[in-house]
């Protein structure tokens, strides 16, 4: 097996101690714990690791203009070396609304079937006392993309990277990752499996955001992995009428459906949606914690018309909790700045505070009338930042968040400073240190699907 120097064990146990403090530390009324951008964003999901979606990201390819990639995350807090699966009885899926209705013009699809995958009895044996590794198994998945009313299957047996276990168990482990990337028929690429969580942020910054609580100033990566659904896709494909030059804003967000028993949820008679995630913080900061579970089940579609989204995002409770701890004011509702961050996207041809043409679906040509929707937003004609901002529109990066997420943006940061009034009003914009930044814990790569390999227990 691989040895481990003291430093490097050491660096790896501090860091995962850092995690650990803020899991234990950020706790919400219910007393569960949470952390990070979307890691545990409601109580279901809380007791529910794998339809967990703790992090989307959707931004074009850097080195694949041409394209888009979008990363959905689920299944937090990760320990290095121990297996995890996706629910072989859930759908995870990925959704994009072109033509700013709320609804999905196309789904993206996994389904996952488990395969054994032999572990030699040496570590078996080894193992047993701390939980036998005989349990660990690979995954297949199958991919189907809906569109227009049909169903085509992309990728069938499709490989899904496992966790990296050490060399005696998955040998070799950056050829299992080259092993996941698969091409798509028509130029796309998709990856599926396991990696480091890239999510990262002032642990300040969440605290304030979810609590308004203080919380000493540590900037750290999170020291775990996470199960990733990556897709890059022509912009040609993603785009409304195949044309992004003419309709070049969509609308993203995930969401896992488990088979109904009985379950609480919208979907079809067989599934029951049961997560939801498009903007980063946005379930466990703008609506109510008894009615997250709620939001869970809901499809943009139905944003507007109901009682629950619209109203949390024009008055949202926390933007006076959080003003308090900052010692600022809050601005006055109906805060019409987080509708157009949040539902219906930045343009100057709405009523909205933000004077910016950005990423509404309105910029599209041939959209008739934008629903208010809680969609994650990327006008895939913005042009690649070649000086990208960890802030985004904050610091007059346009590709940065809210226009669509890149691994690098700080998103909690970004949220907080919006949720005081940014970039409508003076907000607070010095309430988190820049000189200091927060940091990946491992960098991105510089091709698809630019996630890192997971964490081990060596880094």
């Amino acid at each position: 097996m691989q040895l481990t120097s003291a430093r490097s064990r050491w660096t790896w146990i501090a860091g995962a101690s850092v995690a650990v403090l803020t899991a234990t530390v950020l706790l919400g009324p219910t007393m569960r714990p949470s952390t990070a951008s979307s890691h545990w964003d409601a109580p279901a999901t809380t007791l529910n690791k794998q339809i967990d979606a703790t992090d989307l990201y959707a931004f074009t390819s850097p080195e694949r203009q041409d394209t888009v990639t979008i990363v959905a995350n689920y299944i937090p807090f990760q320990a290095p070396y121990k297996p995890y699966q996706f629910d072989t009885d859930a759908r995870y899926e990925v959704h994009v609304d072109n033509t700013g209705t709320g609804k999905a013009a196309i789904t993206y699809r996994w389904t996952f079937t488990n395969k054994g995958l032999p572990v030699p009895s040496l570590i078996r044996k080894r193992e047993h006392k701390a939980g036998p590794l005989d349990s660990l198994v690979e995954q297949s998945y199958t991919l189907t993309r809906l569109r227009d009313g049909k169903s085509e299957t992309l990728v069938r047996d499709g490989y899904a990277a496992p966790t990296d276990m050490g060399v005696l168990v998955t040998p070799n482990y950056p050829a299992l990752r080259r092993k996941a990337v698969i091409d798509l028929p028509g130029g796309g690429k998709v990856f599926t499996g396991t990696t480091a969580d890239p999510f990262y942020s002032d642990n300040r910054a969440v605290n304030l955001l979810r609590f308004g609580l203080p919380f000493f100033p540590v900037k750290t990566g999170v020291p775990l992995n996470v199960s990733s659904l990556a897709l890059q896709l022509p912009k040609s494909e993603l785009a409304f009428g195949g044309d992004p030059a003419r309709n070049p804003v969509i609308g993203v967000w995930t969401t896992a459906s488990r088979k109904s028993s009985g379950l609480l949820g919208s979907g079809s008679a067989d599934y029951r949606q049961v997560s939801r995630l498009g903007n980063p913080n946005f379930n466990e900061v703008i609506i109510p914690l008894k009615q997250r579970d709620h939001f869970n089940t809901l499809r943009p579609d139905g944003d507007e018309s109901g009682n629950l989204v619209v109203p949390a995002t024009l008055d949202p409770d926390q933007a006076t909790v959080v003003a308090k701890q900052a010692n600022v004011t809050a601005p006055p509702a109906p805060r019409k700045d987080l509708e157009q961050i949040y539902l219906t996207g930045l343009t100057k041809r709405a009523d909205g505070p933000i004077k910016q043409d950005l990423n509404s679906h309105l910029l599209n040509q041939d959209a008739s009338r934008v629903a208010k929707a809680e969609e994650l937003r990327l006008n895939m004609s913005t042009p690649v930042a070649t000086a990208p901002d960890k802030y985004g529109i904050l610091k007059g990066d346009a590709q940065g968040y809210p226009n669509g997420r890149r691994l690098i943006d700080d998103v909690v940061t970004v949220n907080l400073r919006m949720l005081l009034g940014e970039p409508a009003g003076r907000g607070a914009p010095g309430l988190i240190a820049e000189d200091n930044p927060a940091f990946l814990l491992k960098p991105i790569t510089g091709s698809f699907p630019y996630l890192a390999l997971p964490v081990t227990a060596t880094g």
